[in-house]
């Protein structure tokens, strides 16, 4: 890890509140961009990390991983007899407003997230999500609105109030 993402990673790590760590992001330009209220996990910042954007309230939970580049080319370039040169391949990860990522989700990179949209634990999203889904499975899939679960999340709300 080189000194600089190293000593982030230090930093943040050590930061105890979600919404704080989020704006230690955004103040420190870490990530491409980082918009309001945005909660995040304590984590390693991750390689490349000037190419994830993520939109206003957003929540992402533990364990989740962004991957915006790959690293089959050192296995391309050292094959016995190649001759060609293969470059890393480095793709933008972006997340709409009021998203919420669940825990050990993955979001591999070349990856839109619209808005209003809740991706399960342990999900791993390589496709497009569109605005206003809920998305679960490997590779994520749409199971339902995100106007519905909140509908659901109410009604629950209002049970056990």
């Amino acid at each position: 890890m080189e000194p600089r993402r190293l000593v982030q990673t230090l930093r943040y790590y050590f930061i105890m509140k979600s919404s704080k760590r989020g704006d230690f992001v955004r103040k420190n330009k870490i990530f491409g961009n980082v918009g309001k209220n945005v909660r995040l996990p304590q984590m390693i910042i991750p390689l490349r990390s000037e190419n994830i954007f993520i939109g206003n309230n957003v929540e992402v939970a533990s364990g989740v991983h962004f991957v915006v580049h790959d690293a089959i080319h050192g296995v391309f370039n050292n094959m016995p007899g190649n001759k060609e040169k293969y470059k890393e391949h480095i793709g933008k990860i972006e997340i709409g407003s009021n998203v919420f990522i669940g825990a050990s989700a993955i979001l591999i990179s070349p990856v839109k997230i619209g808005d209003n949209v809740v991706v399960a634990a342990g999900a791993v999203v390589n496709k497009d999500v569109p605005s206003g889904s809920v998305v679960a499975g490997v590779p994520a899939k749409v199971i339902g609105s995100f106007e519905e679960l909140k509908k659901k999340r109410l009604e629950y709300s209002k049970r056990y109030d």
